[in-house]
């Protein structure tokens, strides 16, 4: 508690680790998944940039979903990009995602390099 103020002391303002993991699976229920890429038009063969990518949770299901894509993935947080790194791994899709990090704002591709951007859960 904060004496100042008799409220509990701010925390982190995002999830780690296994508790962001099962957030977005929750999020993204197996039902959706399908719809989900359909809507995205996601196709073996594609070219991807996820910014803002977090814990790689969105680009490791697009390339579980379909194995012939190539995703790079921008985050500016290391700590997240550790943890993505992980969890590549541990999903066996480290040859299909790759990580930099990265600010959104200032991409370091030229316009059209991809068939496909996706950003989610950036402010």
């Amino acid at each position: 508690m904060n004496e100042a103020t008799d409220s509990p002391k701010p925390v982190n303002s995002y999830f780690k680790g296994d508790r962001l993991e099962l957030s977005w699976r929750y999020a993204y229920r197996p039902e959706f998944v399908p719809l989900l890429l359909n809507y995205l038009g996601l196709q073996n063969g594609m070219s991807i940039l996820d910014v803002g990518c977090g814990s790689a949770f969105l680009s490791r299901l697009m390339a579980k979903s379909l194995s012939e894509v190539q995703i790079i993935g921008i985050e500016a947080d290391e700590k997240m990009l550790s943890l993505a790194e992980q969890m590549l791994a541990r999903d066996g899709v480290q040859g299909q995602v790759t990580l930099q990090k990265g600010d959104a704002y200032d991409l370091p591709f030229a316009d059209e390099t991809f068939d496909l951007v996706t950003s989610q859960t950036v402010l």
